[in-house]
């Protein structure tokens, strides 16, 4: 029943048969709720009447109290005084009471205490529906919560009617029926739609040049391959068969990575995850399906063709050196998948060492003879200085300067070319052994800072899983002193905090190296466990917003909720923000508006090599340390 036929029962001269049974059963239920609240001790202020409300004798109020009673509806009703310029006391019917949590007859009612029993946040849009109403002498309607006696929120929803008489206004009155169910479902159809129109892919799982899925990804396919069904995994290992030119630059090298994606995808089924598990490495699942070419086969298939083709490298001509290692798993095998992806590894490492096309392992190797193997190439790699360190500026979108430089690392591969580490620092952290690498980018980016005029400020990045080292302090601190850095021109930026181990040690680092005037930084924040827990006890000075929320942030209103209550809540608690993977100027604006401190990625700056050349000078050794120049975020 809407409020048309509210109205029309309202003007009806006689009620029918159907509406006297309804009055009758409305009678009985208020004299229940009377006796209810007798009982209950509840003071009676007015007498409950108990009339029958169906003759036709009464005024324009009473029957739309009479209709709003019957259609389960309450009234509350003002009428005009004097002049007609004021309101008198509101009464509301025995089924408004009921609506507000209380029993007919238990309350007396004023304006005050009207705008009481409404939520607070709601009052105001209350009385001004009910106001501009009777101003205009126009219908009006308005939604609004109640809070009852009992603590219970309820909505409830009121059509707001001018009263007559001899044509001209009289009074108010406001019906309404208790809408919270109808209230509740409306809220969840709406965060239904918002929350499907939030989801977006998830950009972590594909590689941003290649477009193939990424190393975690595989990793967990495969786990999911050795729980069920078991398989095969190839990796193929791929270097130019020539070195590369010094005019070589990373969007070359982007380009010849991504012409190998596109390559593997036509050869590989599409029925088959194909990903790129670390620089020249390419990972491929293939299933126990009959229809499915055997393991062997396709790897060598992927030899052959990676080789056979022609590439193109900053418009010259390159083709590759490939290799495929093989690994067969049967379901329920105790190896893990990055177990297996390691083997896969190490099988296409030894077949290029051996000169072979393809190298198949029956089985996943044991875990000591894989653990030994990891942690003996990590030592060789520091041990012979396998590692060149770059410098990424970062720039202060407060005065659109570059300020900051963070100091990466690149790992030299066989062929002797430099790629980032992300494969061998995730191998370098599974066995146990990112101490030692840490240690080696402490040690030698201090020593060329130490050696540059610091004018800058260095950041420099620390695994979270190194922290547990009680003597990291110590060592970092011996460096500081021994190459004379400013700590004030530090910060540690500490990586993958979700493998923190020891949150005791951890706290001890980062206060000590507070205590000595460094900084603090936590990484890819937003993506790791715990995040928002360890701004409560580390006393971090910045967090990097990792680059999954921003490298599509000028398209993603998901992106742009996360990332600017990021920023609110790290500028609440008197931290600095700076984002990573900033790609054009309309994400720098963004940031701008959204208060981020500072902007790191390509369209700030690439990754550059930090420049240590030898000058013998009679019997002295000078280095000459260039860092990248301080530039604008536009130039």
């Amino acid at each position: 029943m809407d409020l048309d036929d509210i109205l029309a029962l309202a003007e009806a001269a006689e009620p029918g048969p159907l509406e006297n049974a309804r009055a009758r059963r409305v009678a009985r239920t208020v004299q229940a709720e009377y006796d209810r609240s007798l009982t209950d001790r509840y003071e009676i202020l007015v007498d409950t009447d108990l009339v029958d409300p169906l003759t036709a004798n009464t005024d324009e109020a009473t029957r739309i109290a009479r209709a709003a009673q019957l259609a389960k509806r309450g009234a509350i009703i003002w009428r005009a005084t004097g002049s007609g310029k004021s309101m008198s006391i509101p009464a509301w019917s025995d089924e408004m009471a009921t609506i507000f949590g209380y029993a007919p007859g238990t309350l007396r009612l004023t304006p005050d205490r009207l705008l009481e029993l409404i939520h607070p946040a709601d009052a105001r849009a209350f009385q001004s529906s009910v106001e501009r109403a009777w101003r205009r002498s126009h219908p009006n309607e308005v939604t609004f919560r109640v809070i009852q006696p009992s603590g219970n929120v309820r909505y409830v929803h009121c059509d707001i009617e001018i009263l007559t008489t001899d044509g001209e206004p009289s009074g108010i009155s406001a019906t309404g029926v208790d809408v919270t169910a109808l209230e509740l479902a409306r809220q969840e159809r709406r965060r239904l739609a918002t929350r499907e129109a939030m989801l977006c892919a998830d950009l972590a799982a594909a590689d941003a040049v290649t477009g193939l899925p990424t190393r975690g990804f595989l990793t967990d396919e495969v786990d999911r391959a050795r729980r069920t069904s078991g398989g095969a995994l190839i990796v193929v290992a791929t270097e130019p068969a020539t070195r590369l030119s010094k005019t070589t630059t990373d969007e070359d090298r982007d380009q010849l990575t991504s012409e190998v994606a596109g390559l593997l995808r036509t050869i590989a089924d599409s029925g088959l995850t194909c990903g790129l598990v670390g620089p020249g490495l390419w990972g491929v699942l293939a299933f126990p399906p009959q229809d499915c070419p055997a393991a062997t086969e396709l790897a060598q298939l992927l030899v052959d063709k990676l080789r056979s083709n022609l590439f193109s490298v900053n418009q010259e001509a390159l083709r590759l050196n490939a290799w495929a290692g093989v690994v067969s798993f049967a379901s329920g095998t105790a190896a893990s998948g990055f177990d297996l992806l390691i083997d896969g590894e190490h099988a296409a490492r030894d077949a290029a060492r051996k000169g072979t096309p393809v190298n198949v392992l029956d089985r996943p190797a044991k875990d000591e003879e894989r653990a030994s193997r990891c942690r003996s190439r990590v030592q060789h790699a520091v041990t012979t200085d396998r590692f060149a360190l770059y410098a990424q500026p970062l720039v202060d979108l407060g005065i659109n300067e570059v300020t900051r430089h963070e100091i990466l690392l690149r790992v030299r591969g066989d062929n002797g070319e430099l790629a980032a580490p992300w494969a061998f620092l995730d191998m370098a952290e599974r066995v146990g052994e990112i101490l030692s690498v840490d240690k080696w980018v402490i040690d030698h980016a201090l020593e060329l800072i130490g050696q540059g005029v610091q004018t800058s400020h260095y950041q420099v990045n620390i695994s979270g899983k190194s922290l547990a080292d009680p003597g990291l302090l110590t060592f970092v601190t011996d460096a500081i002193r021994r190459h004379r850095v400013k700590p004030e021109c530090l910060t540690f930026e500490i990586t993958e905090t979700a493998l923190i181990e020891n949150r005791n040690e951890a706290l001890a680092f980062a206060t000590g190296v507070r205590e000595i005037g460094c900084h603090l930084a936590l990484d890819d924040f937003g993506t790791g466990y715990a995040g928002l827990a360890y701004l409560k006890y580390l006393p971090v000075d910045l967090v990097k917003i990792d680059g999954v929320f921003i490298v599509d942030i000028c398209r993603s209103p998901t992106d742009q909720a996360v990332v600017s209550k990021l920023v609110e809540l790290c500028h609440e608690l008197g931290i600095r923000v700076a984002a990573e993977y900033v790609q054009d100027d309309e994400t720098v604006e963004l940031l701008r508006q959204y208060g981020v401190d500072f902007a790191q990625g390509y369209r700030i700056g690439r990754p550059e090599p930090i420049a240590a050349s030898l000058q013998p000078a009679e019997n002295t050794i000078e280095f000459e340390i260039h860092f990248p120049e301080r530039r604008t975020a536009m130039g």
